[in-house]
């Protein structure tokens, strides 16, 4: 039998971790905290320093409440492993939940009196340090995982494009601690593998994988190869299997889950509520509805707006520069489909001739455009063409953040060849997208940069928006496939 981590340590190696790091990182955050309100002077302390024994007892108070606020929200869940992004926007929710408990007790407890202006600083602390604790941890697991130890081993059963993609992802992300072990294979296995060929729901990316036996050998093979989890990749005419496989194990120790097919459904993620105990599985979202919608347009409108006011400078010496090294209007108008098809006139700083599309019709800017001004190459190098759709996030055509629009007679083309093209224009359009900021521009196939779209649409958060925001500002400063 192969060495492996029991699995009981296996579990609590991510936890264990995690916790210590979270536990270290808020005990610094609230020491510098104390050092910053009451002993460099910089804030008034008209009622002098506090002793230090009493904000020191309040940190461990502070320990166990926000330890227990981050495991009620399952950042310590060994089954739930997720990406740094996920992990991070998990942490600010809870500290922002954490900060409200804090502050209702500090109000509630009269006896002894706290700074609130300590609280505020130590908000914004314990955001750095526990985001810096949980790189450093990942860091650490990282490194033990890559030599094979606390690992979770994985079999395969089924062979849809999801097993493909998973298994890139154990390979681009090991501190998620899985490994793939190997694949059964079965006749009517082989027969789902070449239908799922057959209709492009596959791929040979896990040929590599070692064939361990069939279906009938699973509680074998389970046993002899120390799996921990089953991983149940297959195409939905053979859903029958999963029962089968999870009657086969029923009394082994080990985890059996189901990946569906998303690619076949052209969906990015699957959503279970209960109603009245029995569970429902949501396929397909209505994308933003209700608060979500106008808690987007009122960032849309805030930020826009202010963007308008801090870049008009830049704006005035953008169009003078335009105006002066080419011949014809400095803004360009060009109508695009945005929420609900509904058609806008889209405004960029001019970076083509007059007349560039004359002879050629419309067609997609290429590398090297010919067609590009003196100063056109430059604006688009660093996105500076689109600052002025500030102004259509400002009037609600656009929003900062959505799908990127196109023009009616690309939509008219892609809605026939691309399944689900049209739900990406459920939202409006965006200055910027989930595909932009992973470098799915230019010519990349929009079919590609389509499941972008539908992943941003079914997933829409506002911590979502920001983290898009702020990775757009790095690929522009990079100038990232932009021409």
């Amino acid at each position: 039998m192969p060495k492996s981590t029991p699995r009981h340590d296996a579990d609590l190696l991510q936890p264990t971790v995690f916790l210590l790091a979270d536990l270290l990182s808020l005990e610094a955050a609230f020491l510098l905290t104390f050092y910053i309100r009451f002993l460099t002077g910089w804030l008034a302390t008209p009622l002098g320093v506090p002793p230090f024994e009493q904000y020191l007892s309040a940190s461990f108070v502070l320990l166990l409440v926000w330890a227990g606020i981050f495991y009620s929200q399952g950042l310590y869940d060994p089954t739930r492993r997720k990406r740094l992004e996920e992990d991070l926007d998990g942490l600010f929710r809870a500290v922002a939940l954490g900060s409200m408990v804090i502050l209702a007790l500090a109000f509630f407890v009269r006896k002894i009196t706290y700074s609130r202006t300590f609280f505020v600083i130590f908000f914004f602390n314990s955001l750095f340090f526990l985001a810096f604790g949980r790189l450093v941890a990942r860091s650490v697991l990282k490194r033990y995982l890559r030599r094979g130890r606390g690992v979770v081993r994985v079999l395969f059963v089924g062979a849809t494009a999801m097993r493909g993609r998973l298994l890139e992802t154990f390979e681009r992300l090991p501190e998620l601690g899985l490994r793939a072990v190997g694949q059964i294979i079965d006749d009517p296995e082989r027969e789902a593998i070449t239908g799922a060929v057959a209709d492009g729901s596959t791929d040979d990316s896990g040929r590599h994988l070692a064939v361990l036996g069939s279906l009938k050998e699973i509680e074998k093979i389970v046993e002899a190869h120390a799996i921990d989890l089953v991983l149940l990749t297959l195409p939905f005419r053979q859903l029958w299997l999963v029962a089968e496989v999870a009657d086969r194990l029923g009394d082994q120790v080990v985890d059996v889950q189901f990946v569906p097919d998303m690619k076949r459904l052209h969906s990015s993620r699957m959503r279970m509520r209960e109603i009245a105990g029995m569970p429902f599985i949501s396929v397909r979202n209505r994308g933003l509805t209700g608060m979500d919608r106008i808690i987007k347009r009122a960032f849309d409108i805030v930020v826009s707006a202010l963007a308008l006011i801090v870049i008009s400078p830049l704006l005035l010496v953008l169009a003078l520069a335009v105006k002066v090294t080419s011949r014809g209007p400095v803004l360009y108008r060009q109508a695009r489909l945005g929420r609900d098809h509904q058609s806008f006139d889209m405004l960029k700083f001019r970076t083509m001739r007059v007349d560039a599309e004359e002879s050629s019709g419309p067609v997609w800017t290429q590398q090297n455009d010919p067609r590009r001004t003196a100063i056109g190459s430059f604006l688009r190098r660093f996105s500076l063409d689109e600052l002025p759709q500030f102004w259509n996030v400002l009037r609600g055509d656009m929003s900062l953040v959505g799908p990127r629009p196109e023009r009616e007679v690309f939509v008219r083309e892609f809605q026939q060849d691309i399944p689900r093209y049209l739900e990406r224009h459920r939202v409006r359009s965006g200055l910027t997208g989930w595909a932009q900021v992973h470098g799915l521009r230019g010519n990349t196939p929009i079919e590609v940069r389509t499941l972008y779209d539908l992943y941003y649409v079914e997933n829409w958060s506002l911590t979502l928006d920001l983290q898009i925001l702020l990775r757009t500002f790095v690929h522009v400063l990079r100038g990232d496939n932009a021409y």
